[in-house]
């Protein structure tokens, strides 16, 4: 790995020799997706035209294409499937441990239902919870692991989103035994009643209300501790400054806490992060979106300077 300098080495070195093999898969689902759909197409047109009795075998044809339908679902979903696992164990995983060479890739694993639930940061109560991309490693002794998660209510009203994005965790002083929450402004995640505090939410300990004297900062975040002095130790204004900072770069309501002795990031993201690219995968600027996407966890923890708080 000496001869990779930089983004431009490490994309010719690394992933254009498979790039030809990732395209092939490529194109082997998006055939059998083809396939599906026009049979699909087929099996509903045969049937429409035996109704209007215009063609008297159009039953069987159409039976015939719901075969050939079934087995176009079943090959799509397993070329798809095999794409999707090739381009995270030949692009995604190269990427991380190319910047965290001590860097463990699990790209079907995500961070725990508990740890979510541990920081927080979003209190209520979900139907399911999903995520991919797990990753974890050691940058300047600080300890952390990261993946996208997400998490949603499902009910007779519909699908609601509570979040979709990066989750990351990082071990910092244990000594720090109480909780301190940056919750986005106007969505402090207190209970508006009894029913939400039993019902909707997920248990957090009795919290009071921290003023930072950070104006700025205070515009768009509320602070909210079990313990004002160790608050005070965590937030300097350094770090409120930067949390800022890197809130505008990302223009995304990142929101952070500091529970017994760990640090939880949350940024927001609509997109699958890790996913194959829906414009190819010789499109570079995509490759190089995944490259920058995972250096955040690395400006996030230098920017934040966590590693003074372990």
């Amino acid at each position: 790995m000496d001869e990779i300098k930089n983004f431009e080495d490490f994309y010719t070195i690394r992933i254009q020799p498979s790039l030809e093999e990732l395209n092939h898969d490529e194109s082997a689902a998006s055939n059998w997706k083809r396939f599906t759909y026009f049979t699909a197409i087929g099996m509903v047109t045969c049937f429409l035209l035996y109704y209007v009795k215009l063609l008297p075998i159009g039953h069987i044809l159409a039976v015939a294409m719901l075969i050939m339908c079934i087995v176009g679902v079943y090959f799509s979903a397993r070329y798809s499937d095999r794409y999707t696992d090739n381009f995270k164990e030949k692009i995604i995983g190269p990427i991380i441990t190319y910047i965290y060479p001590s860097a463990i890739y699990k790209p079907m694993g995500f961070v725990s239902k508990k740890e979510y639930k541990s920081s927080g940061l979003f209190r209520r109560r979900f139907t399911h919870f999903d995520g991919d991309d797990y990753w974890e490693s050691v940058y300047n002794g600080l300890s952390f692991h990261c993946s996208e998660v997400k998490s949603w209510v499902e009910d007779a009203a519909g699908v609601s989103y509570i979040f979709k994005g990066l989750f990351f965790c990082a071990r910092i002083n244990p000594s720090f035994t109480g909780g301190t929450y940056l919750w986005a402004k106007g969505n402090s995640q207190l209970p508006s009643s009894m029913a939400d505090e039993h019902y909707r939410m997920f248990p957090l300990p009795q919290v009071q209300r921290v003023n930072t004297g950070h104006e700025a900062f205070n515009r768009y975040y509320s602070v909210y501790t079990t313990s004002v002095e160790e608050a005070s130790l965590i937030l300097s204004y350094h770090m409120m400054d930067h949390i800022l900072l890197i809130r505008e770069k990302l223009d995304r309501e990142m929101v952070l806490s500091f529970v017994n002795g760990k640090c939880y990031i949350a940024v927001p993201f609509e997109e699958n992060l890790l996913e194959p690219p829906r414009k190819g995968l010789r499109d570079k600027e995509e490759i190089k979106d995944y490259f920058l996407t995972i250096l955040l966890v690395f400006n996030i923890i230098n920017r934040l300077e966590l590693n003074r708080l372990t």
